[in-house]
């Protein structure tokens, strides 16, 4: 996750204490809303789970069960939710239902399920459980494949985990036996078809997520080889490129711009190696509406003009993380500030970029910790202890109405 410093500005909080009182927001701790048959929160039973349908490149599922507005929101928790113990990983996982948002992203931590060497595939350490949950809750998942482990790491950057492979094959290798476990063609029920799309790697324009600098050729290279290495399994599957940070074109090459990076893998050959394109328009403290070069949530637009220049104009650009964080961090906002810029980000990539765009996940449902001075423990629109902040509510009532 990028953070960007620049100076708070509130406004349209008029409109949203309106929003809010409508809403009847209040400080109780959360719970789970009681779901009725066929609406979003009811959980979707094994035998009618809609997940089990195609998944289009800008997230469309098969299923009437969901409402639109629903199917275009979703939750990106991070990688906290691996390793929660039972029940507080189960009420986040109510918590997202509950709002009306039917995606969630997950680590698929290679570090992890193949830490014990090339011969050993350890989804049992956590990915089997989360997935599982997930996917009894009608949630769609996105797959994040990332994160290699000490066998398989660069010499350049061999103590990190943020280190691409020093053979791509590897990866591919990897890809392949979590569409083969988590797949349409899984012999094990319960995970069969549980996940259709898949990102590859996370931030792969910004460091530290890749060290020891960015590798645009490099990640091509590993691109090609998963997606070849998906699509036999699940041709219809969405195979999602870059999951960019909002970074610029950094001269000692820690950072590559999101719009450089896309040009760059059309360049090096990889544009028929992705169905769409992962962005993390990341805005605040200012909205993400202000038109400003800087503006990553802007920069969504730009990024599916370049799609448009190599002939991908039917690709959607997904965003699978964004939101921002309360707190007394000088780079946090106040909680109503939150609440306005959630409404922000919804209302305009439901609006202005509906066409181009696919799902866009918020970082995240509830905070990770409860240091007020820390801004990445306070980006959930639930508190640590579940008690709702005014973002919660305002999800609810566009999602929902």
């Amino acid at each position: 996750m990028y953070v960007r410093r620049r100076s708070t500005r509130i406004i349209g909080l008029t409109a949203l204490a309106i929003l809010l009182g409508a809403c009847g927001w209040g400080t109780a701790p959360f719970g789970p809303v009681p779901a009725t048959p066929g609406s979003p929160a009811a959980p979707a039973t094994a035998a009618g789970n809609p997940t089990t349908g195609g998944v289009s490149s800008d997230g469309t599922v098969s299923t009437d069960r969901i409402t639109t507005l629903g199917l275009r929101a979703g939750f990106n928790p991070g990688s906290g939710i691996l390793w929660m113990d039972d029940t507080e990983r189960q009420r986040e996982m109510d918590a997202m239902v509950a709002t009306g948002a039917r995606w969630i992203a997950l680590d698929f931590d290679w570090n992890s399920i193949q830490g014990d060497g090339p011969d050993s595939f350890r989804w049992d350490r956590s990915t089997d459980t989360v997935v599982r949950e997930a996917h009894d809750r009608g949630l769609r998942i996105i797959g994040s494949l990332a994160y290699s482990p000490p066998w398989a790491r660069r010499a350049a950057c061999a103590n990190t985990s943020h280190c691409f492979p020093t053979d791509p094959g590897a990866f591919a290798r990897f890809a392949r036996a979590a569409v083969e476990r988590y797949g349409p063609t899984s012999p094990i029920p319960e995970l069969s078809n549980s996940v259709r799309v898949w990102q590859i790697w996370n931030e792969a324009n910004h460091y530290p997520f890749v060290q020891p600098t960015v590798d645009v050729a490099g990640y091509a290279v590993m691109l090609r080889q998963a997606y070849a290495a998906i699509k036999p399994l699940d041709p219809n599957s969405v195979v999602l490129a870059g999951a960019t940070a909002p970074a610029g074109d950094d001269p000692n090459g820690l950072d590559m711009a999101p719009v450089t990076f896309l040009r760059s893998l059309y360049d090096l050959g990889a544009g028929r190696s992705f169905d769409a394109f992962a962005h993390h328009p990341y805005s605040f403290p200012e909205s993400p509406l202000t038109v400003a070069p800087w503006n990553a949530f802007q920069q969504t637009r730009a990024l599916h003009d370049v799609m448009v220049e190599h002939g991908d104009a039917d690709k959607k650009v997904w965003g699978t993380e964004a939101g921002a964080g309360t707190g007394t961090d000088s780079k946090a906002v106040a909680p109503l500030r939150q609440a306005q810029l959630l409404q922000d980000y919804y209302t305009g990539w439901n609006g202005d970029f509906s066409s181009f765009t696919g799902p866009l996940l918020w970082f995240s449902v509830r905070d990770s910790g409860t240091d007020l001075s820390s801004v990445y423990d306070n980006f959930g629109i639930l508190r640590h202890d579940f008690s709702a902040k005014p973002a919660r509510d305002v999800l609810v009532t566009l999602l929902r109405g």
